[in-house]
């Protein structure tokens, strides 16, 4: 097919394509640069191994097995739902009162709504090469952005913890609970023959083994990390948004192209009929 028509026409219409393009350019450029400019903060975490902080860890004595210290990809996702959570949008909200900062005149449930959509917009969760968990902040605010991000990292800490903690402490009070029945089943065990010395000694192992077991998990309740942090957020250096450049040069491409299109339109109906 020939198309030697379409270069033709570009080449009759190059003033008024020039003009399209100049003038969206500027015009975009312009839009751009009254934006204010909006900064990113990064922090980044990888799970900890939760079999760091447990009974069976604290008291092995033999350590010829490999231990790891970081957690597996499952923990990482689990760590990054807490991230993600409504929970943890609504805490980010009230901590830092963003109802506020982002001028938003509603109230009640109304405004948290609007805020929540909002924060959740400056907000984004995903994972790098390695692995790792990236929570990413947007805000007018250079600092703000990197605050939010570090106590979202702090507050998936300690509810990661909490949650482990709870587990254990629900162990605990059963443990503790069948201590103290063995304990006044031995004060009611009564008599003098060789079937009831029996009784009392086995009674008196399983309380003692019981009395172990609680102090274990007494101390596996503990602050043992729930992950590790690979890198604190920082106020950004310079703007991540709005990118005048490579907005200005997509819209001029842009603009070529539907003005090239617009332009031969009439030209390609008049051939085909």
């Amino acid at each position: 097919m020939n198309i030697d028509f379409v270069f033709d026409e570009i080449r009759r219409r190059r003033k008024l394509l020039l003009s399209a393009i100049i003038g969206t350019a500027a015009a975009t450029c312009l839009l751009l640069l009254l934006q204010r400019p909006v900064y990113k903060s990064e922090a980044v975490y990888t799970a900890a191994n939760p079999n760091m902080g447990d009974r069976s860890n604290i008291y092995r004595n033999q350590f010829w097995e490999q231990y790891f210290y970081f957690g597996s990809e499952v923990d990482n996702d689990r760590l990054m739902a807490i991230s993600q959570s409504e929970e943890m949008f609504r805490w980010v909200i009230d901590s830092f009162q963003l109802r506020t900062h982002y001028r938003i005149s509603d109230t009640g449930s109304n405004g948290t709504y609007k805020t929540l959509l909002r924060l959740k917009d400056d907000v984004q969760l995903s994972k790098n090469e390695y692995g790792h968990v990236k929570i990413m902040v947007w805000d007018e605010d250079k600092q703000l952005a990197a605050a939010i991000a570090n106590a979202m990292v702090a507050q998936t800490h300690r509810r990661a913890i909490s949650f482990s903690n709870n587990m254990k402490q629900s162990i605990l009070d059963k443990l503790e609970k069948e201590y103290q029945l063995q304990r006044d089943s031995l004060q009611i065990l009564t008599g003098t023959d060789a079937l009831a010395a029996a009784r009392r000694t086995a009674l008196i192992d399983q309380i003692l083994e019981k009395e172990k077991l609680i102090q274990q998990f007494r101390t596996s309740i503990n602050e043992v990390p729930a992950l590790f942090l690979i890198q604190s957020a920082l106020p950004a250096l310079k703007k991540d948004k709005p990118k005048v450049l490579q907005g200005t040069v997509i819209a001029s491409v842009s603009a070529f192209f539907f003005s090239v299109l617009l332009l031969l339109m009439p030209v390609v109906r008049a051939r085909i009929s």
